[in-house]
């Protein structure tokens, strides 16, 4: 599928299930774009800055830049600082709070050894809108940030031409489950689409009402080429669809 086939349909489908943001599209690369980059030293939370991206800016990350150490670490641009197993667990004694996200230091540690990020291949982390993609790179990852109906639809396009389960669910940091965890199901046979912003660390940067969905590129594009047979085109979804309102360009 061209780039040009890519948006095209990515728009069909925004506008069949009634997404009101558009997807966001990840990629590494060298080339510096044309975007947002956060000033190098700024301390913040990664899925904040998204909100420039969803609002239809490019939005760039280097090493530098990425303003928190597990937005780093899960970007693939460094290792994992010294203490966060404590910090994601019980903490230390007189040192460090702790997150309580697992009940010990050992069960972070392991989730890590399990669920490793890839070291990044370029210098940019990029996050695009669909719409400003070029010809080249196309997105490794398509991102949708999404409440209950439209994750209905895309939850239910990812298995439609599945027998097995097309979507997973799993722990892990917002960042974790926007890059990380979806660039591993695409070095799956079967790549699988990840549901995240579970983690109350994120949450305030994004709606009430919104998770998000991230899915490899192969995955997307199966998704992109049974439109027009699935669910999406019924009496069903129109009821549906149409509680979801006017589509939002924001």
């Amino acid at each position: 599928m061209t780039s040009e086939e890519l948006v095209a349909r990515s728009a069909e489908l925004r506008r069949m299930i009634g997404l009101r943001h558009e997807p966001l599209g990840f990629f590494y690369s060298d080339e510096v774009p044309e975007g947002y980059q956060p000033p190098a030293g700024q301390r913040g939370c990664l899925v904040a800055v998204l909100s420039r991206a969803r609002r239809g800016e490019t939005v760039y990350f280097a090493a530098e830049t990425v303003g928190c150490g597990g937005g780093g670490y899960y970007l693939g641009f460094c290792p994992a600082r010294p203490g966060v197993d404590e910090f994601v667990s019980t903490g230390i004694p007189g040192q460090m709070e702790g997150e309580r996200y697992k009940k010990s230091p050992e069960l972070v540690r392991a989730y890590r050894e399990q669920h490793p990020p890839q070291p990044a291949p370029a210098r940019f982390a990029v996050f695009a809108p669909l719409s400003r993609l070029s010809a080249d790179p196309q997105p490794l990852v398509v991102i949708c940030f999404a409440g209950p109906d439209e994750l209905a639809g895309l939850v239910g396009l990812a298995g439609f031409a599945r027998a097995e389960d097309a979507v997973i669910c799993p722990f892990g940091s917002g960042c974790g489950t926007i890059v990380t965890r979806p660039l591993a199901e695409a070095r799956s046979p079967l790549p699988r689409a990840v549901l995240g912003l579970f983690d109350p660390s994120a949450r305030g940067f994004v709606g009430a009402d919104e998770l998000s969905f991230a899915a490899p590129l192969a995955l997307w594009q199966e998704m992109l080429s049974n439109l027009q047979e699935s669910f999406l085109r019924t009496p069903t979804w129109a009821r549906l669809r149409a509680r979801l309102g006017e589509l939002s360009t924001g």
